[in-house]
């Protein structure tokens, strides 16, 4: 007794439309998740504005809200961005008053950032 397999012939699929790059309906996942990803960031966006804040900065404010006082180059390796970025994003958040830099008393040289009371009705 033989089994036969009977090959469904290829649908258009619905994900490669005209706005898709060819390249892309060849790789149609990682091409929806790049699209999904900047869809996501674009609807963040718009709802993060109404608080205040600009994409990328709730996962700061997430972290410490977690993780309470940390240093600044502990933020930076947890939330795995360029310091410079971090430390613009910090600039921001301190002067929207959602967080509080201060010395590290244990080291002088380090920095501790900490979510303020302020912060807490973002949360």
């Amino acid at each position: 007794m033989s089994a036969t397999h009977e090959v469904a012939a290829p649908q258009a699929d619905p994900a490669c439309t005209e706005e898709t790059p060819s390249a892309a309906c060849g790789g149609q996942v990682s091409y929806a998740i790049s699209r999904v990803a900047r869809m996501h960031r674009a609807a963040a966006g718009r709802l993060l504005r109404g608080s205040g804040l600009y994409p990328g900065q709730e996962f700061v404010m997430m972290h410490l809200w977690d993780a309470g006082a940390v240093r600044q180059s502990e933020l930076i390796k947890a939330v795995e961005l360029d310091p410079s970025t971090v430390t613009k994003m910090l600039q921001r958040l301190e002067q929207a008053g959602h967080v509080r830099r201060r010395p590290d008393p244990g080291d002088g040289r380090a920095v501790l950032v900490e979510a303020t009371e302020d912060s807490c009705g973002l949360h």
